[in-house]
């Protein structure tokens, strides 16, 4: 019989968790309209978007190992008071240099909570229901791409992106307030270190780094989504705004699915769903033959980006060292970060060089490696996920 989930704290965590995604996605839609109220360019304003990945990538694992002591019921909540505070002196910033810092402590913040959030999610459940418990909070992320930003560019036309950042803290801190008030259990505190530690945890970076691979060759797609829809497969503006709407939905629902596939398959899940992204990538060549193949390939990318990430996050969970469970996940939001900016620069030179019409070939390859890389340690039985997930 299938376990109940606590439903009322898994949808606040996922809220809190689509306002944090909001929050790091919400500047891409609304660069022109920043670098022009701060008087910089719109290349410069990107800064915004870059700090935020680099500053994640350097601080995750720092800050999760400084904060380790710390209860969770009090720091979560802490945490998203930072970022709602940071991204309220973003709105306030009177220059480029005081909203750049402004991002960069939001994004330290964001760090660190995501580092929390699925360890949190695992005290909250049986070890069977893990999976399916993740990708209920990882919905509200998911929802975030295809609603939060849309609505937060329509805000931002309307009412400025000074508001819209507003509003945004406003969110993050009533969500620090609802997360403290269900007092959430407590994770194990961290044990004296043991032999096997630096071994597991090089099997999490392994991991993670392979995975890392996989995410790699999805943004060196979905950063150049449009001269892709565009250049590659012919479509005007509104056409491809209906694609990436499918794409976006399709994301919903491979979140929904993945909590089964993980919870069924610990051992598998992520190998096999790296195997079909390698596929799903190749199959974007098809993208110029209508609109019909291409919404259909489209989906299935769509539908492969929401699993792989609970996937992924659950994987990292069961097999990090017990007490060192926050510590796998921020190396796994580490390794996430560079995973974009390794993506947008691979993609960039692919573009350069052989245009759009080469990215799903590219992406393709990059994603296979990885693919191969972890059913082989899979197979290999590498520090295996266990077939009966362990409690945190």
């Amino acid at each position: 019989m299938t376990a109940q989930l606590p439903w009322r704290a898994l949808l606040v965590l996922s809220g809190a968790a689509f306002a944090t995604v909001t929050a790091e996605l919400l500047p891409a839609s609304l660069l022109l309209r920043i670098g022009h109220d701060l008087h910089v360019s719109a290349a410069t304003a990107g800064g915004l978007v870059a700090a935020w990945a680099l500053t994640i990538a350097a601080t995750s694992v720092p800050l999760t190992r400084l904060t380790a002591r710390v209860p969770r019921r009090v720091l979560i909540p802490a945490v998203l008071l930072v970022i709602a505070g940071a991204t309220a002196g973003t709105a306030l910033a009177p220059s480029y240099g005081w909203a750049l810092a402004g991002r960069t402590v939001a994004a330290a913040g964001h760090g660190l909570f995501w580092s929390l959030l699925v360890p949190t999610v695992a005290t909250l459940v049986a070890p069977g229901s893990i999976g399916r418990a993740v990708s209920v909070v990882l919905a509200g992320p998911a929802v975030a791409g295809i609603v939060g930003i849309p609505l937060g560019a329509t805000a931002g036309a309307a009412l400025g992106w000074r508001a819209c950042f507003v509003v945004l803290a406003v969110l993050l801190a009533l969500a620090a307030l609802v997360i403290r008030a269900l007092r959430l259990p407590e994770a194990p505190q961290p044990a004296a270190r043991s032999r096997g530690d630096g071994t597991a945890l090089w099997t999490v970076l392994g991991v993670a780094l392979a995975a890392g691979l996989v995410l790699t060759g999805h943004f060196l797609l979905y950063t150049y989504v449009a001269p892709l829809l565009q250049d590659f497969g012919g479509y005007d503006a509104p056409t491809s705004g209906v694609l990436l709407f499918v794409f976006g939905a399709a994301g919903v629902l491979g979140t929904a699915l993945a909590g089964r596939l993980s919870d069924r398959f610990p051992r598998q899940a992520l190998g096999w769903v790296s195997v079909a992204f390698a596929a799903g990538a190749g199959s974007l060549v098809l993208l110029d033959r209508g609109v019909a193949a291409a919404a259909v390939v489209i989906a299935g990318w769509g539908v492969l980006i929401g699993v792989l990430p609970p996937v992924y996050q659950t994987h990292l969970l069961r097999i990090a060292p017990p007490g060192r469970e926050a510590t796998a996940s921020a190396i796994g939001i580490t390794v996430l970060n560079l995973g974009i900016a390794a993506g947008a620069l691979l993609g960039g030179v692919v573009l350069q060089r052989w245009q759009a019409a080469a990215l799903p070939a590219v992406a393709a390859v990059v994603i296979a490696v990885a693919a191969a890389g972890l059913v082989a340690a899979e197979l290999r039985g590498r520090r295996a996920v266990p077939a009966a997930p362990r409690r945190p």
